[in-house]
């Protein structure tokens, strides 16, 4: 093991790190008993059930069982290995690599730091061939015409790639990067007959992209004299995945979780031209429709979502798309509209920050306002007949919602707009929502509970664990506290666990504490290596259970755990004797019944015998 990943420099790096800062940089977390709480960056969710520990520094979520200390958390969530993310908590910290070590470990890692490097430099060398080299004069010239200032050109740092087959490639050879490297980070390509590497960007003005933490990971190109594709991003690389991020969220995050807003534009130049104009919580997509991972993202930052995309059909047809995703997300959803053919940045252009904010975001519609708009100009509305169509159509929209208030306020809007009888709105307004709530009971599936479904009805049932179980886990539980603990439970249950997680994560701990480890939960979450042992002690560690336990309760867990095998054997008798018992009751042969009631006899002699040895075990 190299001296920068040896235990020592680990630990020193991660005392000097506060878990709940770090994650509080991706994740939005709230105050709740010890803990800290918040929405779960690894799957989806509506009710927090992700929760990480100042006091211990691990966290864990009890919903889909991701848990660890720092480490681990940097590591799912920026996709890093460990010496990187050993590295980048180091730099945080102010704490150094040993200088003896190479980078990061090894090639892979060298390699993708080497990436890192190369973006940075690239997006500054951009940057200056835009606004001080003869290069990207017309460049510059052509983003003064849209409205863009020297402070936020400076402060999205765009630039220009010059239209040259080798700028780049050249530059960055001459500085020791290797080109196959810079070709795998999508800075560079390779010629149909892989000999030939040239300049992936040419002509074009370039846009850095970042990852949360705001570190340049690709970019996004526009040309300038027209040349398809309009917008070239970034290739898929072990830095950047353009369904995993979103444009200008590392900037925009602190206004958006003040606001508990984000307003999601389509393009780059739509986010800069509102930041520039006040609007300092935009984000987007990356040229690509919303992800459902982008939702999630957003969720964990935001409560409501402003939909602002170009007025034409494409984009309002996307809108609609992003709504379905953002609402299962758990997202409040509006949705500002825009006059068709004309996107954010024209508006604003056009309009002004003052006009846009007032008359495009603070107007934005509620989702079900937003679909009877689009709905409504499908329609021609003609006659009487156009209209009863367009009124039904309406009406099986508006039962969608689960508030009866909502719908009461819809349904009065339509039957004042085609001035309708209010009783017959609603009334035809009941029979589509009678109609929805019959399909969702056909529809209905199981739940993440045991549900099952008998005779038409839903029963819902959730049993204990065996008593086996739970002695197990409020043994680890003490154990990973107590070393004394460790050592006893070693020395009466040694590996007889029952439960192969508890077995091994027990072997474990054995492990740690043999090694001369001190007694901290997250020093051993650090300590265990498989994922699926590492994600049990994160949610035992996290539960909240007496600190202090007497002899006698952990004597009652050891005799738990070691008299299992005994009342296995006991639970199967008796389903034997139970079973022999009804097969005498049926048997037509006298002499066949007495052999049946003489080993039912047999066994509940046996039975008896196991009763008394549990007794007095």
């Amino acid at each position: 093991m190299s001296r920068s990943t040896s235990e020592e420099f680990v630990q020193q790096v991660r005392s000097a790190i506060d878990i709940v800062e770090v994650i509080s940089e991706y994740v939005p977390l709230k105050k709740s008993g010890r803990s800290m709480v918040g929405l779960c960056p690894f799957h989806s969710e509506k009710t927090p059930s992700f929760h990480v520990s100042a006091e211990r520094q691990f966290f864990h979520c009890f919903g889909c069982k991701a848990g660890g200390d720092v480490f681990s958390f940097l590591m799912q969530m920026e996709q890093l290995t460990f010496p990187e993310a050993l590295r980048k908590l180091a730099e945080r910290a102010g704490i150094p690599l040993p200088a003896a070590d190479p980078p990061l470990g090894d090639n892979q890692n060298t390699a993708k730091l080497a990436m890192y490097e190369a973006h940075k430099l690239a997006a500054k060398l951009y940057h200056h061939v835009l606004t001080s080299m003869p290069h990207g004069q017309k460049a510059l010239e052509y983003l003064r015409r849209r409205g863009l200032t020297e402070q936020t050109i400076a402060e999205y740092q765009i630039g220009y790639a010059p239209d040259s087959w080798d700028f780049l490639a050249t530059w960055l050879k001459k500085r020791g990067f290797s080109l196959p490297v810079m070709v795998e980070a999508g800075l560079l390509a390779r010629g149909e007959n892989g000999q030939r590497i040239y300049d992936r960007f040419r002509g074009r003005i370039m846009f850095p992209i970042h990852d949360t933490q705001g570190e340049v990971i690709g970019f996004g190109g526009r040309s300038l004299d027209g040349s398809q594709p309009k917008y070239l991003n970034s290739p898929e690389t072990p830095l950047f995945s353009k369904s995993h991020l979103l444009f200008n969220l590392h900037r925009a995050r602190t206004a958006i979780r003040k606001r508990k807003q984000a307003v999601l534009f389509e393009g780059y130049v739509d986010v800069i031209t509102a930041w520039q104009a006040g609007v300092q919580q935009g984000i987007a997509t990356l040229g690509t429709a919303l992800t459902e991972h982008q939702a999630r993202l957003l969720r964990r930052n935001a409560e409501q979502v402003i939909l602002c995309y170009d007025g034409d059909a494409a984009g309002q047809e996307a809108a609609e798309k992003a709504v379905s995703l953002l609402q299962q997300a758990g997202c409040s959803v509006r949705v500002a509209t825009l006059p068709p053919g004309v996107d954010p940045d024209e508006y604003i252009r056009r309009n002004g920050a003052e006009a846009f904010s007032q008359n495009v975001l603070l107007q934005a519609l509620p989702v079900t306002a937003f679909r009877l708009q689009q709905l409504r100009a499908r329609h021609a509305l003609r006659d009487a007949d156009d209209q009863a169509r367009y009124v039904q159509e309406a009406l099986q929209l508006i039962a969608q919602l689960p508030s009866a208030v909502e719908r009461d306020m819809y349904e009065r809007q339509l039957a004042e707009e085609f001035s309708l009888s209010l009783d017959a709105v609603k009334a035809e307004a009941r029979k589509a929502y009678r109609r929805q709530k019959i399909q969702q009971q056909r529809d209905k599936v199981a739940s993440a509970w045991n549900n099952s479904i008998n005779n038409g009805k839903f029963t819902l049932t959730k049993t204990l664990p065996p008593a086996h179980q739970t002695a197990e886990r409020m043994l680890l539980y003490y154990m990973i506290r107590s070393r004394e603990v460790a050592e006893r439970v070693q020395q009466e249950c040694g590996a007889r666990f029952y439960t192969d997680e508890h077995s091994a994560l027990a072997a474990y701990l054995y492990a740690y504490y043999a090694e001369g480890n001190p007694e901290d939960p997250g020093r051993f979450l650090h300590y265990v290596q498989d994922e699926k042992c590492k994600q049990l002690a994160s949610g035992l560690a996290m539960m909240e259970c007496k600190e202090h336990v007497s002899d006698e309760e952990i004597s009652d867990y050891i005799r738990q755990v070691n008299s299992y095998p005994l009342r296995a054997q006991l639970d199967e008798l008796r389903a034997e004797q139970q079973r022999l018992a009804l097969q005498a009751a049926n048997e037509v042969d006298e002499a066949a019944r007495r052999q049946t009631v003489m080993e039912a006899a047999r066994l509940g002699m046996r039975i008896h015998q196991l009763e008394n040895a549990l007794k007095e075990g």
